[in-house]
């Protein structure tokens, strides 16, 4: 199976890979003209770090958090989601560049998403059982 790509959307993916990249670079050499190479290398080391970590803990936080909302009865999905912007946060701290830092703090302190427990069939939201009051024949 060929993908092929056409026109103006792969002349902006080519743009977009290289103005990236690009601009992480031109943002480098402004903060390290401010601050000093030293300064600069040391945040780009410490970020890279920070990244690599958070990346290393996940398998065990995506297990404990999945656990837990399995108990309280919650749907996986946010355990999930909270991992993956983790992750996600990870790689973008390894990226060198203060934009994605940028990004990956953004993702960081985002708030968690609340998703709601599913109501089983015989419970009320605060627990009580519903009864369907009615009659019930069977037809053959």
């Amino acid at each position: 199976m060929k993908v092929r790509i056409h026109g103006g959307l792969a002349w902006l993916a080519l743009i977009i890979a290289v103005a990236i990249p690009a601009l992480e670079m031109v943002g480098i050499y402004q903060v390290a003209q401010k601050m000093g190479w030293g300064l600069t290398l040391l945040w780009l080391i410490a970020a890279a770090w920070a990244g690599v970590m958070l990346i290393r803990a996940q398998p065990r936080e995506l297990s404990s958090r999945l656990g837990q909302a399995l108990a309280r009865g919650e749907t996986p999905f946010g355990a999930m989601w909270a991992s993956g912007r983790r992750l996600l946060a990870g790689v973008l701290l390894i990226l060198p560049g203060f934009g994605s830092d940028v990004l990956a703090v953004l993702l960081l302190i985002w708030p968690p998403a609340r998703i709601p427990p599913p109501i089983s069939p015989g419970n009320g939201p605060r627990g009580e059982v519903q009864v369907i009051e009615g009659e019930f024949r069977r037809d053959d």
